[in-house]
């Protein structure tokens, strides 16, 4: 294995590393009903001020719903504020 081989080897295995560390320090976090640390806010709504943050391949929405809901989830990416409709109180018109 050639020199280069494994310094690009070692660099994807710690990019890995903190990538899953990101993951657990915000999923205890929001486990904890508090936003995550190492996500970027995406978008803010108008329903009283739910936020959406971006993480290294995981989503966190914290909802706060004005009729009060008011929940923290965390998924992948492809999660959206729609899917959570139902259990906010609100449907679909």
């Amino acid at each position: 294995m050639t020199r280069r081989l494994k310094i690009i080897l070692i660099i994807i295995l710690l990019l890995i590393i903190m990538e899953l560390i990101f993951f657990i320090v915000d999923y205890n976090r929001v486990k904890q009903q508090e936003p995550p640390i190492f996500c970027i806010k995406t978008a803010v709504y108008r329903d009283g001020g739910t936020e959406e943050y971006l993480g290294l391949g995981y989503k966190v929405i914290n909802f706060n719903i004005l009729e009060g809901y008011d929940e923290i989830k965390i998924g992948t990416w492809f999660m959206s504020y729609d899917d959570f409709l139902n259990e906010n109180g609100k449907s679909k018109n």
